[in-house]
């Protein structure tokens, strides 16, 4: 569930009315060509105004309070004409001292209404002389009354949403609804009118903090075997994920990278796989997975060396692009220097990974089940594959071909010299403890010629 709070924090960003000045600051600063830099006073006192607002390269602070005489913003604020300034060196109704502190060589200022009373000013300005002409003052002065509505309309819709927010509200004789879940379905209408999708984005980054937590966030085995001995080489460990929204890992991994926390999400994960090795059988490798984002940080690196390095296989995925092969060519040096090796994951299905082999040297080339499909019958696959093989045993790695779901698929990959294997037809994925049994050596005829000697296991 959604806390009250964050959902709270969403409407009230949606309404607030200094982040529409801001919006009204920046866009007018993007409507005249000349303009560098834009200032929104309001009234604070009797006799002065408040910057509430800046965009550009202005050096005034917000908060800085200006007298409403002696200065081209009150004069357009007492006179409520909009005003032009072309050389405030020479202009007698700007204070030159201002102007000087802000580094404003020429202005345009708007006043600001609500209803009928003036209530700030909107002052776009410039470092140069003579930035702006007619047509710059006929466009402001035209729009000078939506931006007033605009502007005064997010304080007013603010003031309504922190009264209809106000637990205090609720509790009142007259109030209507009492219940909390009545309570929960007017803060939802509220943020679905004010604020569409940031109900949905609050409910994703609940599901995902829930899995940073490690909470929902499990692992399930599956064994990598020598298919030419049947002996387990090794067993990858794939993240699973549960909740009420059924989702595959892949897309998981998407979405936490899409709120920024995804590289935390992978260590979550790989550290909770390492977490397992105890529990493998002695000799037995882990392959874990983590995108180049992950394997350049620093802390897959002391999970690795905290665990059995040298029986851990970090695979790189393909969740996000590599921008930087400089700087994950030295992170994996670091990370080999523990002893783990690494793979290459979804070889064959694009071009990423083969630029990830040509400039990583890998331990292992994991060949894609798009690539290990149908390679019994399909002499383009056979190909591919056969210049892969060719290439991994110039460079020293090896291959493990992924997805393999029939034996005439096996058979095939053993006669074109790859090694190892993994997919459905040997092992389907199994938890930690049902491991061990699904590795007997008596399921495998290792000399056999023909892949009929090898059984399914379930």
């Amino acid at each position: 569930m959604i806390q009250r709070t964050g959902l709270e924090q969403a409407i009230r960003q949606a309404v607030d009315p200094a982040v529409l000045m801001q919006r009204v600051a920046d866009e007018a600063m993007a409507l005249l060509e000349g303009a560098d830099g834009v200032l929104v006073w309001f009234v604070d006192a009797p006799r002065r105004l408040r910057l509430e607002c800046r965009s550009g390269h202005l050096d005034g602070e917000i908060g800085t309070r200006l007298p409403r005489e002696g200065n081209l913003v009150g004069l357009s604020f007492q006179s409520g004409e909009t005003l032009r300034c072309d050389d405030a060196t020479n202009d007698p109704r700007v204070d030159r001292g201002l102007c000087q502190l802000l580094h404003v060589a020429s202005a345009v200022c708007i006043p600001l209404r609500r209803g009928a009373h003036i209530v700030g000013v909107l002052s776009v300005t410039s470092s140069r002389k003579r930035a702006f002409d007619e047509r710059d003052v006929a466009t402001l002065t035209s729009l000078a009354q939506f931006i007033s509505v605009v502007v005064a309309a997010a304080a007013d819709l603010a003031g309504v949403t922190d009264t209809l927010l106000s637990p205090a509200w609720h509790d009142t004789p007259g109030a209507r609804v009492a219940h909390q879940d009545d309570w929960a379905a007017e803060e939802r209408f509220v943020a679905n009118v004010l604020s569409p999708g940031a109900l949905g984005r609050l409910e994703s980054r609940g599901r995902v903090d829930r899995f940073l937590e490690g909470r929902g966030l499990t692992h399930v085995f599956q064994p990598i075997f020598d298919i030419t001995t049947g002996v387990c080489f090794g067993a990858e460990a794939l993240a699973r994920f549960s909740g009420r929204l059924s989702r595959t890992p892949d897309l998981w991994f998407a979405e936490a990278h899409a709120m920024g926390v995804g590289v935390e999400l992978e260590l979550v994960s790989v550290a909770q796989a390492l977490k397992f090795m105890a529990r493998l059988p002695a000799g037995i490798a882990m392959s874990v997975n983590a995108g180049p984002r992950t394997i350049a940080s620093h802390e897959i690196c002391e999970l690795v060396a905290a665990s059995d390095p040298e029986r851990v296989v970090v695979e790189l995925t393909e969740e996000v692009k590599v921008d930087d092969y400089p700087l994950l060519s030295h992170a994996l040096s670091e990370l080999r220097l523990t002893g783990a090796r690494l793979a290459i994951d979804d070889t064959g299905a694009g071009f990423a990974s083969l630029a990830h082999i040509l400039k990583l040297a890998p331990d292992l080339i994991k060949l894609d089940r798009e690539l290990t499909c149908g390679i019994d019958h399909d002499p383009v696959r056979g190909a591919l594959a056969t210049a892969l093989v060719s290439f991994a045993r110039r460079t020293g790695a090896e291959i493990v071909a992924e997805g393999i779901e029939t034996a005439a698929e096996l058979e095939m990959l053993r006669r074109l010299g790859i090694r190892y294997g993994q997919g459905f037809f040997l092992c389907r994925p199994t938890s930690v403890d049902l491991l061990p049994g699904r590795l007997s050596p008596e399921i495998w005829a290792a000399t056999a010629p023909r892949a009929a000697s090898f059984c399914l296991v379930d």
